[in-house]
C-alpha cells in the first residue's frame, strides 16, 4: 500500500519553524553590543504565550506525575509560542506562523508578556502576510516604550544578534554573521537573509539586529541540514500595503491510495484591514478549507478517468471477489499500476474483556480499526454515546500523555466535540467522531463503519490545524473501501435493527431468522431458505457477505457477491453461495480459466464431494430456468457445502441439493 503524505497542505518555505518548546535555555551571547542596547532591545521583545488549557476533557489511568515539569514550566498559566518586537507607536511584529491564524489551532487567544511577566492582550492585526510570514498587530493597553529602529540596507558578512525569548527565561541575544541572500523559493519574489547566529524554540518572530541593535530582519526558521537561518528583511514588513491581509499561498493536494500524482495551485487573496485575531483566523480558516476542497474536487475532476472504477486498470478488480477478512482495506493503484485492494499487513490483536476486541494496523496515514464489542455493551449504545465508543477503544488501542520521563496512558477522552453521519458514494454510513486533544493541540479523528457486533473504521491522529484537511481525505477514502460483513445470527440480530445506519445495499434486502426453524435470504438477485434438517440455526451460527464492486447496466454498482451460512462460528459446516461473472477478453487466463471451469461444470464445480483440510466439501452450478447452454451465459451462481470430517457423497450431495431446491437466482 503506498505510504504518501495524505493531507491538504500549505507548502513551506523553509526547513523548521521554531516555535517554543520544553529544552535547555541557550546561554546570552552579548560580545560587540553595548549594554544600553540590549537593555533597550530587552523592553521593546516580548514574549508571544498562548493561555494554558483550563479543563482537561481526558482521564488518565493515573494522577498526572507534574512535579517531572520544572517549575517554571509547571507553574506558568501559559506556554511559550514565540518572540514579538515594537517597530512603533503600539506597533508589533512577529512572524505569522507564531499565531497560527487560518490553522484552526484550539488555541484562540495569544498574548504579548514583557520582561516583568505582565500580559498584554492583541488588539487589531494591521497587516498579515501568509507568502511571508509576517503579522503586524496592536495591544491593548500598551506600554510606554520606545521601538526599535530599523536597518533595511544591511551587508552580507556584517554581525548580526538573533534575539528571542528563550522559553519566558528572557531575552537572549546570540551572534553571528549574515552570510547570504538567499532568493524566496517559489518565485524569488524577495530574498530571505541566511545568517549564522543560533536560533532555537522560541526565537520565531524576533528581531535580528545588526551591530547597532537595528532590526535587519524577521526571525523565521532554521534550516534541516545546516547551521544557517532564515530571516525576512524588514523592509518586507515595512513595505507591505498598509490594512490588508495578503493570503497568498501555494496549497498542495495529494492522496495515499494514488501514488506519484498530485495537485497543486495558488490561493490569492486581499483581506481589509484591520481586524480582531478571530475575525480574520475566522476568514482564512474558511477560505484555505474553500480553496483545499476546491483543490480536491479540481483534482478528482481532472484524474476521472485515471481513478477506480473509471480507469481502464480497474477491469481486474471490477472481475474479483475478495474476503477483506477481519479488516477493511483501500482500494489503491499498485506499484504496477493496477487498481487493487490493499490491507493492514501487520496487526495487533487486543483483548478487551467480555469477549471484545481490537484489531488495528497501519495502512497508509491511517491506523485501521476492527472492534468487537464486549458482551455487556448494547450496540445501540455504542453507536450512539461517542464516550463510551473511545472508551472502549482506548482498553485496546494505547495513547499516552508524556509528562517529563513518564507516559500516562489516556483512559477516557470524554464525549467528541463533534459528531455526524457520513455517507459515501456507494451508500455506506459511517460514523464520523473528533476528540479534541487541548494540551498538544492535536484531534482524534474517527471514521467508523457499523458491522455485525462492533465497527470497522479508520483513525487518525494529528495536530489540529492539519485534521480539516485529513477529514477531508477520509471522507475520500470512505468510496474507496473495500469491505465485507461477518458476525454470529445473535450479532446480526442487533446489527439489523440498526436501520438508520445499515449501507444502501444492505438496507435493500431481507434477512429473517427464527432460530431452530428457518432462515431466509430475500434480495432483489437471488432468495434462499433452509431449516434445521439442512443445517443448524441458534445463535452461534454465522454468517458472512462478501460485497464486491461490478459493473450492472454501465454503472458501477457495490453489492452482495457472496453469501456463507455458518451451521456454528467454531466449525467449518456451511453453505456458501457466490455470484459468478463472465470475464472480459482483456482479462488474463487465470480469470478465464476459472470462469471455464464454472461453464463448463468441471471440478471443484461438477458436484463430485472432496476432501480438504479434514472436510468434506461439493459444488455445483445453478442452473434453472436457464434458456441456453451454461457456456453461453454471462452471470452463473455456483454453491458449495462443507462439513467437518470425511463424509459419503451420498450425504453431501443430499445436503446440497436440499438447499438449492431452495434457491431462486431472479437477476439474469
Amino acid at each position: 500500500m503506498p505510504r504518501s503524505l495524505s493531507h491538504i497542505a500549505l507548502l513551506c518555505a523553509f526547513g523548521t519553524l521554531l516555535f517554543a518548546n520544553p529544552a535547555s535555555v541557550p546561554t546570552v551571547v552579548a560580545a560587540d553590543i553595548n549594554k544600553a542596547t540590549i537593555e533597550a532591545v530587552s523592553n521593546a521583545t516580548f514574549e508571544v504565550v498562548a493561555l494554558k488549557p483550563t479543563d482537561d476533557p481526558l482521564t488518565y489511568e493515573r494522577p498526572l506525575p507534574m512535579d517531572l515539569i520544572p517549575f517554571t514550566i509547571r507553574n506558568d498559566l501559559y506556554y511559550s509560542v514565540g518572540t514579538a518586537f515594537a517597530t512603533g507607536a503600539n506597533q508589533w511584529v512577529t512572524a505569522a506562523h507564531v499565531f497560527g491564524l487560518g490553522s484552526k489551532s484550539l488555541v484562540k487567544t495569544y498574548r504579548l508578556r514583557d520582561h516583568l511577566g505582565k500580559v498584554y492582550d492583541i488588539d487589531k492585526i494591521l497587516k498579515y502576510s501568509m507568502h511571508r510570514d509576517f503579522v503586524v498587530f496592536t495591544i491593548k493597553t500598551p506600554p510606554a516604550i520606545k521601538p526599535l529602529a530599523v536597518n533595511t540596507a544591511p551587508r552580507i558578512n556584517d554581525k548580526v544578534y538573533a534575539v528571542g525569548n528563550a522559553l519566558g527565561e528572557g531575552v537572549v541575544f546570540r551572534d553571528g554573521l549574515y552570510t547570504s541572500a538567499t532568493p524566496e523559493e517559489q518565485d524569488g519574489e524577495w530574498k530571505w537573509i541566511r545568517f549564522s547566529a543560533a536560533a532555537s524554540p522560541g526565537n520565531s518572530g524576533g528581531p535580528l539586529l545588526d551591530l547597532k541593535g537595528k532590526v535587519i530582519g524577521v526571525v523565521m526558521g532554521k534550516s534541516e541540514n545546516e547551521n544557517l537561518n532564515y530571516a525576512l528583511p524588514i523592509n518586507e514588513v515595512l513595505k507591505a500595503q498598509d490594512r490588508v491581509a495578503d493570503l497568498d499561498a501555494k496549497v498542495l493536494y495529494k492522496i495515499d491510495n494514488i501514488p506519484n500524482q498530485s495537485s497543486s495551485d495558488r490561493i490569492r487573496k486581499k483581506i481589509p484591514l484591520p481586524k480582531s485575531f478571530a475575525e480574520l483566523d475566522t476568514q482564512l480558516t474558511g477560505d484555505l478549507y474553500d480553496f483545499g476542497i476546491k483543490l480536491q474536487n479540481d483534482f478528482f475532476t481532472q484524474q476521472h478517468d485515471h481513478v477506480f472504477p473509471n480507469d481502464k486498470e480497474s477491469l481486474r478488480l471490477l472481475n474479483s471477489d475478495y474476503d477483506s477478512g477481519a479488516m477493511a482495506g483501500v482500494i489503491a493503484r499498485g506499484e504496477d499500476g493496477l487498481w487493487d485492494a490493499f490491507f493492514p499487513q501487520k496487526t495487533n490483536n487486543n483483548d478487551i474483556g467480555e469477549n471484545g476486541s481490537l484489531i488495528h494496523g497501519t495502512l497508509g496515514g491511517s491506523e485501521f480499526l476492527r472492534f468487537q464489542k464486549p458482551d455487556g455493551v448494547e450496540t445501540s449504545a455504542l453507536y450512539k454515546d461517542s464516550k463510551l465508543l473511545m472508551d472502549m477503544i482506548l482498553r485496546g488501542y494505547s495513547l499516552h500523555r508524556t509528562v517529563g520521563t513518564e507516559r500516562v496512558k489516556i483512559t477516557s477522552m470524554g464525549k467528541a466535540r463533534e459528531e455526524y453521519v457520513h455517507t459515501d458514494h456507494y451508500g455506506r454510513k459511517w460514523l464520523v467522531r473528533l476528540w479534541n486533544i487541548d494540551y498538544s493541540d492535536e484531534q482524534v479523528a474517527l471514521f467508523a463503519l457499523p458491522v455485525p457486533g462492533g465497527f470497522k473504521g479508520m483513525m487518525r491522529i494529528v495536530s489540529t490545524g492539519q485534521m480539516p484537511g485529513n477529514v477531508a481525505d477520509l471522507k475520500v477514502f470512505t468510496d474507496f473501501i473495500y469491505v465485507s460483513y461477518y458476525g454470529t445470527l445473535a450479532k446480526w440480530r442487533d446489527f439489523l435493527a440498526q436501520r438508520d445506519l445499515l449501507p444502501q445495499a444492505l438496507s435493500d434486502l431481507k434477512i429473517d431468522f427464527e432460530y431452530g426453524k428457518q432462515f431466509r435470504y430475500t434480495s432483489k438477485r437471488f432468495t434462499f431458505s433452509y431449516g434445521p434438517d439442512e443445517m443448524r440455526i441458534t445463535e452461534q451460527s454465522d454468517l458472512k457477505l462478501r460485497l464486491s464492486y461490478f459493473v450492472e447496466n454501465d454503472k458501477v454498482v457495490w453489492d452482495v457477491t457472496h453469501v456463507k451460512m455458518g451451521d456454528n462460528k467454531d466449525n467449518s459446516i456451511f453453505f456458501a453461495l457466490t455470484r459468478n461473472i463472465q470475464p472480459s477478453q482483456q482479462l488474463d487466463d487465470k480469470f478465464k480459466s476459472e470462469w471455464g471451469k464454472i461453464a463448463q461444470r468441471q471440478y471443484p464445480f461438477n458436484k463430485t464431494a472432496f476432501f480438504v483440510d479434514n472436510r468434506t466439501l461439493i459444488g455445483d452450478v445453478y442452473a434453472r430456468n436457464l434458456a441456453s447452454k451454461l457456456a453461453d451465459s454471462r452471470l452463473l451462481y455456483t454453491t458449495f457445502y462443507s462439513a467437518d470430517g470425511s463424509l459419503e457423497q451420498k450425504d453431501v450431495e443430499k445436503k446440497l441439493v436440499r438447499f438449492m431446491d431452495k434457491l431462486t437466482v431472479t437477476e439474469n
